[in-house]
């Protein structure tokens, strides 16, 4: 019983430490943010928190992996229930608007990706992983709405990359053409 407790309490814990961390980041910075400071905003030590997050990079992956799976998680639904009144273009429209609407979160992902690229090997793994992922609900999605697409993988890791790139566009302020003049170039009909 007292293996249980301790577990939902390192289960709350981790989440209090993500709530805060992500409140933190997206009003500081992801760079500007030390884990001591979110040690003080929690009112913990930094020993506690380092038995959570050993090192800046592994929060700040839980922080964008939770969203982006949450964020998945609602587009693939929204996808599986759409009615049959929109078109493919209109459904893929609404998951690249969603994706550029948050920017400070995809501060947060050019953030990680930077750290993974430069020199940390595991959090370049688990992103891999996470990319993987994400490819798969895009095309389980993808096969619901372009039914005829003979390569949903394809026209999946197309979307997923257009989708990072468009991140970092945003986040740099560079203006991108209308999706309704780049959409007819992923989606054949």
């Amino acid at each position: 019983m007292a293996k249980s407790k301790l577990d939902y309490a390192d289960v709350d814990n981790k989440q209090r430490i993500i709530e805060t961390a992500t409140k933190l980041f997206i009003k500081q910075g992801a760079h500007e943010t030390s884990l001591a400071d979110i040690a003080k905003e929690l009112n913990i030590s930094k020993g506690t928190l380092y038995y959570y997050y050993p090192t800046k990079s592994d929060l700040i992956f839980d922080v964008t992996d939770i969203y982006m799976k949450r964020l998945s998680g609602k587009l693939l639904k929204w996808v599986k229930n759409h009615d049959n009144k929109n078109s493919p273009e209109d459904i893929i429209s609404v998951v690249f608007k969603i994706m550029f609407k948050t920017t400070n979160r995809g501060k947060l992902h050019i953030y990680l990706i930077y750290e993974a690229i430069s020199y940390n090997k595991l959090l370049k793994q688990r992103i891999r992983s996470a990319y993987t992922e994400w490819q798969k609900m895009l095309e389980e999605a993808l096969t619901e709405i372009l039914p005829k697409e003979k390569e949903p993988a394809i026209v999946a890791e197309i979307i997923l990359t257009l989708i990072t790139g468009g991140v970092v566009h945003s986040a740099l302020g560079i203006k991108m053409s209308p999706l309704p003049e780049v959409l007819p170039h992923i989606i054949r009909k």
